[in-house]
């Protein structure tokens, strides 16, 4: 996973520490980013499943595509 001292990694727990579910989403879809250049597959769901459920809780309409990617992993049975 993420490195203490990657700066991504400062971004997501000062979001988490904010309450900023909005961030959250752009910060966890961007991780799962990062791992899925690198072949991460397990790293990627992980990171899109955090995405999806603060989407869903915030009723974003990132929520579906998130889904889809989701999806294309086959991480939903």
């Amino acid at each position: 996973m993420q490195r203490a001292d990657d700066p991504l990694d400062q971004q997501l727990l000062a979001a988490h520490a904010a309450g900023d579910h909005g961030a959250l989403v752009t910060l966890y879809c961007q991780a799962a980013d990062t791992r899925e250049t690198s072949g991460d597959t397990t790293a990627t769901c992980f990171y899109l499943t955090h995405a999806y459920v603060f989407a869903l809780e915030q009723g974003m309409a990132d929520a579906a595509q998130i889904h889809g990617r989701l999806k294309s992993y086959g991480a939903e049975q």
